[in-house]
Order: C-alpha cells, then sequence, then structure tokens
C-alpha cells in the first residue's frame, strides 16, 4: 500500500495505491481523493494525511488476465483537472514501473 499527497490551489490530495494477490492473480487498486488530516493523538506526533471518499478508482489486472483496466467516478464529487491529471501521472508511473 502507498499514499502520495499533493497540494493543488490550497487543498490536499491524495492517491492510494493498493495491490492484492500475485503472479496472474495480482490486481492493482488506485484511488484519487482530498485528503484530510488526522491528529497525530501525542503532542509529539505530528497530524498526518489520510485518504477521504474516493472519487476516482482505477481498477488494474495483471496482464495475463486479458482484461481491460477500469475507471468508476463518484458522480457526486468535482475534482480540478488538473488534479486528474496529476492522478493519471502517478498511475502511469506507477504502472511503467512495475511493467503493465
Amino acid at each position: 500500500m502507498s499514499l502520495v499527497t499533493w497540494d493543488y490551489d490550497g487543498d490536499l490530495y491524495c492517491a492510494l495505491s493498493t495491490e492484492t494477490g500475485a503472479g496472474d492473480g495480482r490486481i492493482s487498486y488506485f484511488e484519487l481523493s482530498e485528503a484530510r488530516m488526522l491528529p497525530g493523538g501525542a503532542p509529539s506526533v505530528p497530524a498526518s494525511p489520510a485518504p477521504g471518499p474516493t472519487a476516482v478508482t482505477v481498477v488494474v489486472y495483471a496482464p495475463e488476465e486479458q482484461k481491460s483496466p477500469m475507471v468508476s467516478f463518484d458522480e457526486a464529487q468535482t475534482l480540478p483537472f488538473a488534479v486528474l491529471q496529476h492522478f493519471v501521472a502517478i498511475v502511469a508511473s506507477r504502472l511503467e514501473s512495475t511493467g503493465v
């Protein structure tokens, strides 16, 4: 599991990626959402970003599955186009590094 956060126009966004299975059964999930800050609890522990409700989900299957990737959008949320472009670049980079 990996979480990448970035700021755009004063708002914080995040891309969460998760991989399940192995080999032929591997599935990669990528989720884009606005981030929310979670308190650290103790005064010495800083607040940290966490994903909010998912606005865009990308599901990519292992090449052996011969299934096309799927994308779904939450129709109740809107995002700046530049945020979507940044997310697409993150997904493309991750897929390229894994050879998918």
